[in-house]
């Protein structure tokens, strides 16, 4: 059976803008999980950050950039 489920649009995270997103920022996080046998299992996933429209790009990356400092 075809399921079919309702999609939201990103939105541009900068300010009140509300214009459909163009961009998507992400980053790869390791996550650790100990398994039943005591090993420990590390699994790489991607992490949404924010989204941006065409004209905030620059200006939304650098906040996210400033945001999420390593």
């Amino acid at each position: 059976m075809i399921q079919v489920n309702k999609i939201y649009p990103a939105l541009c995270k900068l300010a009140s803008c509300l214009d459909r997103a163009d961009y998507e920022f992400t980053d790869a996080k390791t996550i650790k999980t100990k398994q039943e046998d005591g090993l420990v299992k590390e699994e790489i996933k991607t992490v949404t950050l924010g989204h941006a429209c065409n004209n905030h790009v620059v200006e939304v990356n650098k906040m996210l950039q400033d945001i999420h400092k390593s």
